[in-house]
């Protein structure tokens, strides 16, 4: 596949730049899934999720997640052109250059940093990394600089809204009870959210899987109230300790739930604090947002496969976006 009459360089402000991706995916045909699969077959990373919200945005996605994307659209001979206009948006360019002009060229380096910020934290514990991970990781230490991206919320939750027509549906005051629980996909409820693995192996740290209730534990799963409907949802491992479960904002990973250690949370960050919002007339069942948002929790490849990853994605309705949340029986 080429770009064809697609021209990024023509595109005359980040908006632009997204409508000419749309356009380029639907030309391939193909679905967010199979994009996902065929950035995996070439190496990259590009979860679903990630892919739709590049697409629902008016921003301009990051080097690494526009190269995945125009790849696995196809358009991997086309790559240069797509990565030298979004340079030049990103520069603040927003008028497109004369077709006389010469093409600026994109600097190796500056393409494939993430553009990052904000403070570095410590996980809730470690698992031995890759050699490459182990070196950027030490690089990182000796500057004594993090670099996290804040993601925006406010095109998140319209999308969210327009997305999903029952958001205000199945009101009612019912929490849950704080303490010890189960969190429990309604439609396979023999499984739990705990710790596990990716199955893809893209992010290799501990996240949020859900597993035969009978192996769920440890680590031991919590709810603890930080107003009312809001919680973190925390684990206590007896060898790791405590930690809240976080919304993972970068790739690999990016949008998985995975534990920070406990003294890394805080009530003012969103992507710790959960709202459980009571769903339909059945008791204990619930749809999971992540505060200030209109995302929900859901399972990442929408079935009851041990194993499968939960994740914030848009709201569909759907019932890998709906748990039975209750006390865990005693022991």
């Amino acid at each position: 596949m080429t770009t064809g009459e697609l021209r990024p360089d023509d595109a005359s402000d980040p908006a632009a730049f997204v409508e000419l991706l749309r356009q380029l995916k639907d030309r391939s045909g193909l679905t967010y899934r199979q994009l996902e699969q065929r950035a995996a077959t070439a190496g990259d990373v590009l979860a679903r999720s990630t892919a739709a919200d590049i697409l629902r945005r008016s921003t301009l996605p990051r080097p690494e997640v526009l190269t995945a994307f125009v790849r696995a659209c196809g358009a991997g001979d086309q790559l240069d052109t797509w990565l030298r206009a979004r340079h030049r948006l990103a520069a603040g360019q927003f008028t497109a250059p004369s077709p006389t002009s010469a093409p600026t060229p994109v600097d190796a380096g500056t393409a494939a940093a993430p553009e990052r910020s904000g403070a570095a934290r410590q996980r809730w514990f470690a698992r031995p990394a890759p050699l490459a991970l182990l070196v950027v990781a030490a690089l990182l230490a000796a500057l004594g600089v993090g670099f996290w991206m804040e993601r925006r919320d406010d095109e998140q939750r319209r999308a969210g809204q327009d997305a999903d027509p029952t958001a205000s549906a199945g009101g009612g005051a019912r929490s849950p009870s704080a303490g010890r629980s189960q969190i429990r996909p309604v439609g396979s409820p023999h499984l739990c959210l705990t710790e596990g693995r990716d199955r893809t192996g893209q992010y290799t740290k501990e996240i949020a899987v859900q597993r035969p209730c009978t192996e769920a534990t440890p680590p031991d799963t919590s709810l603890e109230q930080v107003a009312d409907g809001r919680y973190f949802i925390t684990w206590f491992h007896p060898a790791h300790g405590k930690g809240c479960l976080t919304i993972r904002e970068d790739d690999p990973g990016r949008n998985l739930l995975e534990p920070w250690d406990e003294k890394d949370c805080s009530a003012s960050r969103s992507k710790q604090v959960f709202h459980f919002e009571p769903i339909g007339p059945a008791p204990d069942t619930y749809r999971i947002r992540p505060d200030h948002s209109e995302l929900c929790v859901g399972l990442r490849d929408d079935d009851s496969t041990e194993s499968d990853a939960a994740l914030v994605e848009p709201c569909t309705g759907g019932p890998d976006q709906v748990f039975l949340v209750n006390a865990r029986p005693a022991d």
